[in-house]
């Protein structure tokens, strides 16, 4: 894919990302779950050439319970999910148990970032239980794993209302935003048990609820407390069970605890994805040793893929040690160019972002590591702005650009109004810079320093604002910004976005 399509697919994929942070916030705030990202990058929607065959694993992980989580979030609301009958791509494969639940919800996708709604939770057992009834959709190519779409028959309210309950004609009554009554008898044509999942009094707002369906409802979603034995499990023999146990001891300084991962990173017959979680683990507690090991994984001798995972795996280490191994691993020219721009990109969107160390990087001949290096910077520090400055009176036309891009991306207007006033040579770059601007942005924050002689300057170039055919299609760096969502692995949360209204789990049978 080119840039346009990565932009594309990672707003699809930001969805996921939010929702399997939502399901986390909610798991953990209203049920006393502590989940934790189990599959690597289910909450990111950064979108990477080179992909990863890692095991399949569910979204989410209780490190209390061991409880396994799916999210799906989509633009309408269903009880759905992808099914291939080739082994190891079954809806329900992936290490996910009768107890563990799939959270499903609403993604709001009219901004960006998408927000999504209050999920409706199953188990795996009630879905397995009535998978016999749900639809089938028609197979996709042969290509594509000849893949279905799996629908469980449910109801999800077009329009907002409250939830009045089952009439004796069992039917579903409720009560929409304008105050008429309606009724819902079409559940009576699905075969099985049939349930609904509010009480009366129930609020709804349109297309966010699923209100009736031929799924059970969980008992209850409260998590039981430490009942995982997490050491234990770290011996499972089942790779999906260890992977899960080495995760969930990631945050963990216990001397006992310390061993055992080492053991597991050292074991030579230890698959390597969870040697290097081993690894990635212990790099928390003892960075300036473990963040090297990882570093040494990545080899242009080495699989591409595990190249790639040990830099993921290093971004999300919090510590100057793991950003001194991305930035040695970004500026070796002998790996291959995406290994080196997921490299630049952790150095500037991990865990320990230190966006000084991009701007060698920004000057790279590989355009790949160039545009993440630019992309990936968020602000100037003191330290950058030197050197900016100095590349934008330097008369060398990749620096000048460089700085010009990188001091309008970040809103640095009195960096640039200084270079204005106080370099000549500068003056062509800066109004370029000034130009690429919103132009409320520059006017608000140059305030009595936009002159008259500087506005005359910059008016024909905000007129692109006003040009109904002017895009940002073909702007690699307005792709790389819409991959920039990334929720913390060990302590996820959606407190960025609006609070989820407190509603749990209280269904009816019919």
């Amino acid at each position: 894919m080119g840039f346009k399509e990565d932009g594309d697919f990672a707003r699809f994929v930001a969805m996921g990302a939010v929702g399997a942070a939502t399901a986390a916030d909610v798991l953990r705030d209203r049920y006393g779950h502590q989940p934790i990202e189990f599959e690597r990058y289910a909450m990111a929607n950064k979108v990477w050439q080179s992909k990863v065959k890692r095991l399949r694993l569910p979204d989410l992980l209780c490190v209390r319970c061991g409880l396994r989580i799916e999210a799906r979030a989509k633009s309408k609301l269903g009880i759905v999910l992808s099914h291939s009958d080739t082994p190891g791509r079954r809806w329900d494969d992936g290490g996910m148990r009768d107890s563990d639940l799939y959270a499903f919800m609403r993604a709001d996708s009219g901004g960006f970032p998408p927000v999504a709604a209050e999920p409706d939770w199953f188990t795996t057992a009630a879905l397995r239980s009535s998978v016999a009834d749900a639809r089938r959709s028609q197979p996709k190519a042969a290509s594509e794993g000849s893949e279905v779409t799996l629908r469980w028959p449910c109801w999800v309210p077009s329009y907002g209302g409250t939830f009045e309950g089952i009439d004796d004609q069992d039917r579903i009554v409720v009560t929409d935003d304008t105050g008429k009554r309606r009724n819902y008898w079409h559940w009576r044509k699905w075969t099985g048990p049939r349930y609904s999942y509010l009480q009366p009094g129930d609020t709804f707002e349109p297309h966010e609820r699923i209100v009736a369906g031929i799924v059970g409802p969980p008992a209850s979603l409260a998590c039981p407390g430490e009942t995982w034995n997490v050491p234990e499990a770290v011996r499972s023999p089942g790779p999906v069970e260890r992977i899960g146990a080495v995760r969930a001891l990631s945050d963990s300084h216990r001397v006992d605890v310390v061993a055992l991962l080492v053991g597991v990173a050292h074991d030579p017959h230890e698959d390597w994805r969870i040697q290097l979680e081993a690894r990635a683990a212990l790099a928390r507690s003892n960075p300036s040793r473990w963040a090297a090991s990882i570093a040494s994984t990545v080899d242009a001798a080495t699989e591409r893929e595990r190249s790639m995972e040990a830099v993921l795996a290093l971004a999300e280490v919090s510590a100057p040690a793991a950003t001194d191994a991305l930035s040695d691993i970004a500026a070796r020219v002998d790996l291959h160019e995406d290994i080196r721009a997921a490299a630049a990109w952790g150095v500037g969107q991990g865990a320990t972002a230190d966006p000084v160390r991009l701007l060698p990087l920004s000057l790279d001949p590989k355009p790949i590591v160039a545009f993440h290096a630019v992309a990936a910077i968020d602000t100037v520090a003191a330290d950058m702005r030197a050197t900016l400055l100095e590349w934008l009176d330097s008369g060398d036309e990749r620096r000048a650009s460089t700085a010009a891009n990188v001091f309008a991306r970040t809103g640095s207007v009195d960096a640039l109004l200084d270079a204005y006033e106080q370099l000549e040579q500068a003056r062509p770059w800066v109004l370029y810079a000034l130009g690429l601007m919103e132009a409320s942005v520059v006017r608000t924050r140059a305030g009595a320093r936009l002159t008259a002689v500087l506005r005359d300057a910059l008016e024909p170039m905000w007129l692109r604002e006003l040009d109904w055919l002017n895009s940002e299609d073909d702007d690699p760096l307005a792709a790389l910004d819409l991959q920039k969502i990334r929720f913390d692995p060990l302590y996820p949360t959606t407190l960025d976005t609006p609070r989820i209204a407190a509603h749990g789990p209280r269904p009816t049978e019919r």
